[in-house]
């Protein structure tokens, strides 16, 4: 119990809270220490808990047949799983949650969760926030599926810098191998990989095992902003 008190008050959604009331929480929580592509959860699953990322990172991904993924999206730290649909009734998980790293989750049951969110209006107030961000994000994919690859590459690496804030400005702190994010933008990997091997050797990231580090970020700004003489691809 002491261990998830301690990191409860690690993160601003539950530090205003007294230790007293994140004992009474942490009696119906556990901590689950989970492995680089572990499943969290399975698509139509029913909804008993809600999991909040401690530690590492988390793919939420679909198969849509017995080869090929959609990647939807990468939580990290101080993000939960599972709440969009945790407010209907008899909620199921509308896609499968699979560990991008070793994973240290919470697990929350859905009933204490629903608890915290009438009493707790930070907790309400963070929620609400990081649902409607994942559908904006949902939103913007929509909008740009029909751009090229490099367009669509460059405002993936940008936003995910974007979601991260000053933490280590230009590297991006997921992990994500260059199959992940061909899943995730819908390309083809060979062509991911080719689009990176050439901003790479232009000096624009750097790559270290599934880390990208954004070293000119004005130059994937301008394929972004899809200006023909500073592209690098003009057709994928």
């Amino acid at each position: 119990m002491q261990e998830i008190v301690r990191r409860l008050q690690n993160l601003d959604t539950f530090n205003h809270l007294n230790e007293r009331d994140l004992k009474e929480l942490a009696y119906y929580m556990k901590v689950l220490h989970l492995r680089n592509r572990q499943i969290v959860f399975n698509k139509d699953e029913p909804i008993k808990s809600i999991h909040l990322v401690l530690c590492g990172s988390v793919k939420i991904l679909e198969e849509l047949n017995g080869e090929e993924v959609k990647i939807f999206n990468f939580l990290s730290r101080g993000e939960f799983l599972g709440v969009a649909m945790a407010g209907l009734p008899q909620p199921k998980y509308p896609t499968s949650a699979q560990c991008n790293e070793d994973c240290t989750l919470l697990e929350i049951p859905l009933s204490l969760f629903s608890q915290m969110m009438i009493q707790i209006p930070e907790l309400r107030k963070e929620v609400n926030k990081q649902i409607s961000q994942r559908f904006l994000e949902f939103q913007n994919d929509i909008c740009k599926a029909h751009r090229l690859v490099p367009f669509r590459l460059a405002n993936f690496l940008l936003r995910m810098l974007e979601r991260q804030g000053t933490l280590s400005p230009g590297r991006i702190q997921i992990p994500m191998t260059r199959l992940d994010i061909a899943d995730r933008i819908g390309a083809q990997s060979e062509t991911v990989i080719r689009i990176l091997s050439g901003w790479t050797k232009r000096g624009w990231l750097r790559t270290e095992d599934r880390h990208i580090e954004v070293i000119n970020r004005e130059a994937l700004q301008e394929v972004q902003f899809e200006r023909p003489h500073k592209r690098l691809e003009t057709t994928a």
